[in-house]
């Protein structure tokens, strides 16, 4: 995470956005935090949640960063430099200790500094938008959603503070008056228009953009069909099945990526939002949705999923993170790093090694057929971009090749839940 994030700062050259070179700041932050953490972990087999003195060096030098490269106050650049640092050590043992067994550790590193880069980039871009109203449909996109997923996790987090908030009636009252009370009103202060009748006029603004949501609704309602049909058949969804959801998410975002990409930026953070709630309810087992949705948990659960059902919060952070770095000046290749990693690439390798591997790489269950697979799909794919003409140059096709076939050796050597590193290596690996 903190090389992706630095990658931002070289992709825009010299014309980067503040917003842009503090994550570019903080992806330093928290590649001296992940180090740091490792260290802490050698020195101590049995790490406690106790704060380190150790964890204080990347807050120090993040602070520092922030003082003498964005040219921040002192007192905002301590309080940043102390949050990235503190969260990105000592939050993560927080993480793996409140929920065990739903983590590993690579897992919890990249999801805590995923939150620290959002909580910075929401922190820094809101009070510019509260001077100055956003203009763009990007920003107006980006505003909508940083306000709305920091919406979802004060629900997410009440509950847990508050047991009596557990209770369906005082739930949906909570939920409701933050919705009207807080974040209605706080977007129509921040984008000097109504939310809701901006979304309605960019929608239906573009012919495209409404094939393309007239689309996705078919594409919604086919895997509503079969999530409904592998419920109704009371068994446990095979390897193949699953990668089935894969398949079908390739569908929805190629299109997106290719013609709409703010509108699948904007989609993609809204069912973010939608999926972190009805996992709430599911956790909460609120109706009328929570026998349903944990239903849908039993069968389609991975043999890596405790508690929280993280493999699909995973596969749309996987196929989104590209769209969600600040940076403009992305070519479609590192856009498409999530779908080639794990749409194509990781379902290729499932379906192929599930069927025909026989061969299996020492040490691991995952066959020398399905890594094959997950190259040769990729590596289609790729052409069929260059082809028409989506692929600049030989030099990127040259690049992703090797790219490519560096995170499938990756891929066939993880035990973690790939929809989530594979993605962000891959990104890392084309636009550096």
């Amino acid at each position: 995470m903190g090389l992706s994030a630095m990658a931002t700062i070289l992709r825009e050259d010299n014309s980067y956005s503040e917003i842009c070179l503090l994550v570019g700041l903080t992806g330093v932050g928290l590649i001296i935090s992940t180090a740091c953490l490792f260290v802490q972990l050698i020195i101590d087999k049995s790490p406690s949640r106790d704060f380190q003195i150790i964890y204080f060096l990347p807050a120090s030098i993040t602070s520092m960063l922030y003082l003498l490269g964005a040219n921040k106050g002192l007192l905002t650049s301590v309080f940043w430099g102390l949050g990235t640092g503190s969260l990105g050590t000592w939050g993560v043992l927080q993480l793996m200790s409140y929920f065990s067994r739903c983590f590993t550790l690579g897992e919890a590193v990249t999801v805590t500094h995923g939150i620290i880069l959002f909580l910075l980039s929401a922190g820094s871009n809101l009070p510019l938008r509260y001077h100055l109203p956003p203009l763009h449909d990007d920003d107006i996109a980006t505003t909508i959603l940083q306000v709305g997923i920091i919406f979802i996790g004060v629900c997410c987090i009440l509950p847990g503070l508050f047991p009596k908030i557990r209770q369906k009636n005082l739930f949906y009252m909570t939920t409701f008056g933050l919705l009207i009370l807080g974040l209605v009103p706080v977007l129509h202060i921040l984008l000097d228009r109504s939310p809701l009748v901006w979304m309605i006029s960019y929608i239906f603004g573009s012919l495209s953009r409404v094939l393309i949501i007239v689309y996705w609704t078919v594409c919604l309602i086919l895997g509503a069909g079969l999530l409904s049909y592998q419920i109704q058949s009371d068994s446990q969804a095979s390897t193949v099945r699953r990668k089935g959801f894969h398949l079908l998410a390739v569908l929805v975002y190629i299109p997106g990526l290719l013609w709409e990409p703010t509108l699948l930026y904007l989609a993609s953070g809204v069912i973010m939002g939608v999926f972190m709630m009805m996992e709430l309810m599911r956790l909460l087992k609120l109706p009328p949705l929570g026998d349903i949705l944990q239903s849908g948990f039993s069968v389609f659960a991975d043999k890596k999923d405790h508690l929280i059902s993280l493999t699909p919060l995973y596969l749309l952070s996987g196929l989104s993170f590209p769209l969600w770095m600040p940076t403009s000046n992305l070519e479609i290749l590192p856009l498409l790093s999530g779908v080639l990693t794990i749409g194509i690439g990781d379902s290729a390798a499932s379906i192929v090694g599930t069927k025909w591997g026989k061969t299996k790489w020492p040490g691991s269950n995952k066959s020398v057929e399905g890594t094959v697979a997950c190259i040769l799909s990729q590596l289609t794919f790729v052409c069929g971009l260059a082809i028409l003409g989506f692929i600049p140059n030989y030099f990127i096709l040259i690049r992703s090749t090797l790219s490519i076939i560096a995170v499938s050796f990756i891929e066939a050597r993880t035990d973690q839940v790939d929809n989530l590193p594979l993605p962000i290596i891959l990104y890392t690996c084309l636009v550096i």
